[in-house]
């Protein structure tokens, strides 16, 4: 082999090294598992959920999903808490997003995103704190979704705690009142009509 096609072959393993190395650190270390919703015995369920890196994830990516299905109308509120140790190795992890997600099962298509807000400020070296409200969710399938990175040396964890309460739905006897008292108003600014020709 001449030493101008061995150098060509070295420089060539060394820039294929460089690339599966580089992609290495990128993967996305993701899950999706099934929410486990418990009852809260008022007619609303809760769940706790959450996930925990390991120091060998450093740098990756992660976008976590947990499924599950309502079959009825409810409001729903989620928190979402991240480590964040000082200690050696540093655990921490970069929150990029929460939200909640409804979707089609069958197609994956996206419905509608209740998308969280960061309360505490996201970064390095700081514990992320995200919360979402969600008013009027319908009988379908959702996940709460959850973004990131792994930024610890040591790698890190969040967990969440999503509320779920059975829509307020109007009494007849509400809208009987309703209606009595527009009634009323009516009959009042008649006779207010009334006394000002007369």
């Amino acid at each position: 082999m001449t030493m101008k096609l061995k150098n060509i072959l070295i420089a060539s393993m060394i820039m294929g090294a460089s690339v599966m190395t580089s992609s290495a650190f990128a993967a996305n270390v993701g899950d999706t598992e099934a929410a486990v919703l418990v009852s809260n015995k008022a007619g609303g369920f809760q769940t706790v959920v959450g996930n925990t890196f390991d120091a060998d994830q450093v740098s990756n990516v992660f976008s976590d999903k947990f499924t599950f299905t309502l079959n009825g109308n409810y409001n729903a509120s989620g928190t979402l808490s991240s480590t964040f140790l000082s200690t050696n190795p540093i655990q921490d992890l970069v929150i990029n997003g929460f939200s909640l997600v409804k979707y089609d099962p069958v197609t994956q298509a996206v419905i509608s995103t209740y998308a969280g807000t960061n309360v505490l400020g996201s970064g390095v070296g700081t514990e992320d704190y995200w919360k979402f409200n969600a008013n009027g969710l319908t009988a379908g399938s959702y996940y709460l979704s959850v973004n990131g990175l792994v930024q610890g040396a040591g790698g890190g964890s969040y967990s969440s705690n999503v509320n779920l309460a059975m829509a307020p739905v109007p009494e007849a006897e509400t809208y009987a009142m309703m209606i009595a008292g527009l009634g009323l108003l009516g009959v009042v600014a008649r006779r207010r009509k009334a006394a000002k020709q007369a």
